[in-house]
């Protein structure tokens, strides 16, 4: 892969940032956690996604803050790593480690227990949005000017390629060791089966088409949301693509897969689950927005989003802690 320089404009790089955190202009709210140890959590902590590697879990938000719990989420600790980032996304790598990823140009890189955070430097994607971590450990993020950007060495380098023509990239996920899929702006999907050595341009899902959220269940089957509400799916790889109903009309911006079925949460705390062909709405939680959705493999589902909001459900129910101004 060659790298490649490209320049961004200002005003575009506040746009983008206003997409990736889905909840600009968003009013504040509530903050709910389930524990058992109040933290102190506050409301200016616009959570924006989480990871779990069995052990720990970790949720990250805008002004570089990171909770984690070791316990399952019936205890956090919250450290602020620096005022002066902006978390859009995390993961956990196959070895346990955990990476996040900071719109100002840095990945950040912690240990099994989220612990010994260390920043490393990314200049391209000019503006990053989404990160994963492949079953080799490898690195991998997407953002502005159409780049995919992979690193075998824990961001210390970088390789960079260029798919498209000038399009914001959203999302990236690998299903298993080669193969992977990236969604972004005007409806294009890329696809990767040799391990990210090159990337096929798929069916575009609709030129006007700008991705939220994006979950792949298998080489196969895999759901798009994107503006309105709408939501794709397709069952052949990406080949094709086909609308399904969203019954609530209301946007997702979060996207995950809860025992092999996909779940999704959105603006005003809707949480939605599909049923059938039908994206129905399962739950309405206090949150002015909800982006991160993880489930913790014991039939609870952590829960973040805006004005520091985060909440474990369960069918039991959770205990809420209103968040400290």
């Amino acid at each position: 892969m060659s790298v490649t320089t490209r320049s961004w404009s200002a005003h575009l790089l506040s746009a983008s940032l206003c997409v990736a955190l889905a909840g600009c202009g968003a009013s504040a709210g509530i903050a709910n956690v389930s524990e058992e140890k109040a933290i102190v959590i506050k409301r200016s902590d616009d959570f924006q996604a989480a990871a779990d590697n069995g052990k720990t879990t970790v949720v990250v938000g805008m002004t570089g803050t990171v909770l984690t719990s070791g316990d399952r989420g019936h205890s956090w600790t919250r450290q602020q790593l620096d005022p002066g980032s902006s978390f859009v996304g995390v993961a956990a790598c196959a070895d346990g480690a955990f990476v996040a990823l900071d719109f100002f140009h840095r990945v950040w890189v912690a240990d099994a227990a989220a612990g010994n955070w260390q920043p490393r430097d990314i200049e391209e994607p000019v503006n990053p949005l989404a990160i994963a971590c492949d079953t080799k450990n490898r690195l991998w993020v997407v953002g502005s000017g159409s780049t995919i950007a992979s690193s075998t060495d824990r961001g210390a380098t970088w390789n960079t390629t260029v798919v498209g023509d000038d399009a914001m990239l959203t999302s990236v996920q690998f299903i298993d060791e080669r193969e992977g899929f990236v969604t972004g702006e005007f409806g294009a999907v890329y696809r990767t089966g040799d391990a990210g050595m090159t990337w096929e341009k798929l069916a575009v899902i609709g030129d006007d088409f700008y991705p939220y959220a994006a979950v792949f269940a298998d080489s196969d089957r895999g759901w798009v949301s994107g503006l309105a509400g709408v939501v794709m799916q397709t069952t052949d790889g990406g080949k094709s693509w086909s609308k399904r109903i969203n019954d609530a009309g209301a946007p997702i911006y979060g996207l995950v897969l809860d025992s092999g079925s996909p779940v999704g949460v959105g603006v005003n705390g809707l949480v939605f689950r599909l049923n059938g062909d039908e994206w129905k709405l399962a739950d309405a939680r206090k949150a002015s927005y909800l982006r991160a959705v993880l489930p913790l493999g014991d039939g609870r589902l952590l829960l973040a989003g805006g004005a520091g909001s985060v909440e474990i459900t369960s069918s039991a129910g959770g205990k809420n802690v209103t968040a400290n101004n």
